[in-house]
């Protein structure tokens, strides 16, 4: 009997490994080991197209990282750290995308962004806001006005009402956002998930037809084995990528649904979660698609805050007002109050002109 119910487990238990897939849940260290492994020397991190550190790219890893519950401080490249080449850097932004991109990083790594690497990027922000509602210089993009809305809500600043009616009115008809937020562009998934996190983030309700429309185009074109490609259709094939899945499901939990649910689960019974974590190498570090196999940094650092269960943003902070420019010691001393009194004497004069008037 005892042979029997032995043999009986050992069948029962080769069926379920054979049903499992290779990685039955993602090795989130084996990612973070795999980050580790692509660092610079001067802490920060290339965009995976270019070698060099970037301030976009670093910010994006460092973003990735806390998601995971990583440990910023074991990404040391001998006192390099990805907060410190931010710091150091952060005077050269000249973008809302990466001033953006300081802020949320900034927040998330509990530092206030009107300090941080000297420089207030929430300022900096704010200014670039045109009356259209957009928010970006010449060079940003319709993505980097969304990444700056998602900004401003992380540090808990008024989000002009311009701004989201900016977003609101570039959806297109079948519920998606192109990435350059025109209605002649094909939409996309990256850029809809970020829409979608930045209309919920700035108190649009998950329940709204926008989100509602966003949600029912990711239904129309999800594939069969639970993930997304970039658009669909395309000329440039529609197979499952990881970074698309990745931001696919981060706009579907600021939606307040979840990923792994009957609602994304597909005739064949796969999930986005599960398709997602199909990509995941050896190494720990995710391929871009089944049929690219390599290691993409990218893929890996879009992928993690999606397995996290994390959207955008991920840490809110309360900044408080921009801090008041200070006087020059060297002559200001002497020019404020002679201004206040130049000032104070017009008044004084004004009030005396018009109770003479009035006699």
């Amino acid at each position: 009997m005892r042979i029997r119910i032995a043999f009986l487990t050992l069948v029962l238990a080769a069926i379920l490994v054979g049903a499992l897939p290779v990685l039955a849940a993602a090795d989130i260290t084996a990612a973070l080991d795999y980050l580790r492994s692509q660092q610079n020397a001067d802490g920060g991190f290339g965009s995976g197209f270019s070698p060099d550190s970037t301030i976009g790219s670093t910010a994006d890893v460092t973003l990735a990282i806390v998601a995971a519950d990583g440990d910023l401080a074991s990404f040391d490249q001998d006192g390099n750290t990805p907060l410190t080449y931010l710091e150091a850097n952060a005077a050269s932004a000249s973008s809302a995308g990466d001033w953006a991109k300081l802020i949320m990083t900034a927040i998330a790594a509990v530092e206030n962004p009107r300090a941080f690497g000297g420089v207030d990027s929430v300022a900096s922000l704010e200014a670039l806001t045109d009356a259209s509602g957009r928010i970006g210089g010449e060079a940003d993009t319709f993505v980097s006005h969304l990444l700056a809305v998602l900004a401003l809500a992380s540090a808990e600043r008024p989000i002009p009402a311009a701004a989201v009616d900016y977003i609101s009115n570039a959806q297109q008809e079948n519920g998606s956002w192109a990435w350059d937020g025109s209605a002649e562009t094909a939409g996309d998934t990256n850029t809809t998930a970020f829409a979608v996190q930045a209309l919920v983030a700035a108190g649009e309700d998950p329940g709204s037809e926008a989100v509602t429309n966003a949600l029912a185009y990711y239904g129309g074109i999800q594939n069969e084995d639970g993930g997304w490609p970039y658009q669909n259709p395309s000329d440039f094939g529609t197979d499952t990528d990881a970074n698309s899945t990745a931001v696919t499901i981060q706009a579907i939990i600021a939606a307040g649904q979840d990923p792994a649910g009957a609602d994304w689960t597909t005739g064949d019974g796969a999930t986005p979660i599960a398709a997602l974590e199909s990509l995941q190498n050896a190494s720990g570090a995710f391929a871009w698609q089944a049929a690219m196999p390599d290691d993409n940094l990218l893929a890996t650092v879009q992928a993690l805050p999606a397995l996290a269960g994390k959207a955008f943003p991920f840490a809110t902070m309360d900044v408080g007002e921009p801090t008041p420019t200070t006087v020059p010691e060297t002559g200001g001393a002497v020019v404020a109050p002679a201004l206040s009194l130049l000032l104070g004497g017009l008044a004084l004069a004004g009030g005396g002109y018009l109770l003479n008037r009035k006699k």
